[in-house]
């Protein structure tokens, strides 16, 4: 108990930090756009729907399909469900928000664990466009942390869960 106890100080002492962040607007704007390129994991449709129309890169799409779906029905539909914790931004709210504060739960971070299973998935196939994607999947990551939206242990959990959805899918199906 003492443990989670340091884990939940630890988050809150990190998400304020990231709100002094906020006076230098370009920074807001990227981490705005990098945000809203996840939500309902958009950019990573697009790169499946473009990867499924070039033959080679079938198998890798279907995967990065699948990683994706398997991410939301774990993170999204069973693991939020169940733990519902209030994000930073629910708990204490602010005026000066950059974005609209989501109505789903905090934990774990659906954009990170999505990005992270699709990122895993393309290192497995094409490292080299792999580590592309691992990039954008740890911005994404920062992006939701800075925006005042995730907790840092949602953000690992997500990390490492959508890590492990991208191998399962690789190795498995």
């Amino acid at each position: 108990m003492k443990m989670i106890k340091k884990i939940l100080l630890f988050d809150e002492k990190i998400s304020f930090q990231m709100l002094k962040f906020y006076k230098h607007h370009i920074f807001n704007e990227i981490m705005k756009f990098i945000s809203s390129c996840g939500d309902f994991g958009m950019s990573w449709l697009v790169i499946i729907l473009l990867t499924n129309i070039y033959t080679p890169t079938r198998i890798m799409s279907i995967h990065m399909l699948i990683a994706l779906i398997a991410s939301t029905l774990l993170g999204q539909i069973t693991i939020k469900t169940i733990v519902k914790r209030k994000r930073p931004c629910q708990k204490y709210p602010r005026n000066d928000l950059l974005v609209p504060i989501p109505s789903d739960a905090s934990f774990p971070s659906g954009h990170t664990m999505s990005s992270f299973a699709c990122s895993t998935v393309m290192m497995f196939y094409y490292p080299e466009f792999g580590i592309i994607g691992i990039v954008y999947a740890i911005l994404t990551a920062f992006s939701r942390l800075y925006l005042f939206m995730h907790y840092v242990s949602d953000v690992v959990v997500g990390t490492v869960l959508g890590i492990l959805v991208g191998i399962f899918c690789v190795m498995c199906i």
